[in-house]
């Protein structure tokens, strides 16, 4: 791209276009301020009268009346100017969007004082040169896309570019789409082993519980068991028959021992 010999840091077409862009807004500036001094003068015409003297409170009426007409003036032409451009702006962005391009204007910088002041500065340099040629200046406009077999070869390529990223972008989303699906999966798999794990835990738990209750059941069985068999007449025949026996085995022995006690006695 080459750069002019301006400081706007853009080429020579764009230069002009921007020229004419300055030329144009100063054209509506001059139409603005005559359209606000009609109005004046309309106003004036129609609530002035002859009389040489006013009081105070129609004085203030005059003015009140005549900052309304003004401020409707003005703001009829800060919304003309605004939509006009705006329409700029979309007439940019559809060439733009012509060659498959977005563009990111910076509105941060239409507060920058420098930059403004490099264009009051360009803006009297032009009107200086324009001064001198007499005004014999030609329009420019925006120059349309020339479909050159170049520039239908790149618009191809671009399209099939275009065509080539989203099919990517579907074969992304498709990887995406099972990647998550994936996860789902993982993520109920571990939920069902975490909860059929938290029911065997339980499970084991109800059983050791079941079973000591089994063996204490059994154990207070056992003790019925046997204190209701003590009881009963045949344990207590047996019982007696027993200690019986066992009386008589004692007898016994004390004999044994008395008479290997007197056999020794005869023997000495």
């Amino acid at each position: 791209m080459a750069s002019s010999s301006n400081n706007l840091d853009v080429n020579e077409h764009h230069e002009e276009i921007i020229r004419h862009y300055v030329r144009y807004s100063r054209d509506q500036k001059d139409i603005g301020l005559r359209s606000f001094h009609a109005a004046a003068d309309d106003f004036k015409n129609q609530r002035l009268s002859d009389e040489a003297m006013m009081t105070v409170n129609e004085v203030n009426d005059f003015l009140n009346e005549f900052i309304d007409v003004l401020e409707k003036e003005f703001e009829q032409e800060l919304t003309h100017q605004y939509r006009v451009n705006a329409l700029l702006i979309k007439q940019l962005f559809q060439q733009a969007e012509q060659w498959f391009l977005k563009l990111n204007p910076n509105f941060d910088q239409l507060e920058n004082r420098r930059l403004i002041d490099l264009i009051r500065d360009y803006e009297q340099q032009q009107l200086n040169k324009t001064k001198s040629k007499g005004n014999k200046e030609m329009n420019t406009l925006m120059d349309p896309i020339n479909d050159t077999k170049s520039t239908v070869l790149l618009k191809t390529e671009i399209q099939k570019l275009q065509q080539l990223n989203g099919q990517l972008k579907q074969r992304l989303s498709k990887y995406e789409k099972d990647d998550e699906y994936l996860n789902q999966q993982l993520e109920e798999n571990t939920r069902s082993f975490s909860n059929k794990e938290a029911s065997f835990s339980q499970q084991l738990q109800s059983n050791e519980k079941r079973l000591k209750d089994v063996q204490q059941a059994l154990s207070l069985a056992e003790n019925e068991l046997e204190k209701k068999f003590n009881q009963t007449n045949t344990y207590i025949n047996m019982k007696k028959i027993i200690d019986k026996k066992n009386q008589q085995i004692r007898e016994l022995r004390q004999q044994l021992t008395s008479d290997n006690n007197d056999e020794q006695d005869d023997e000495d």
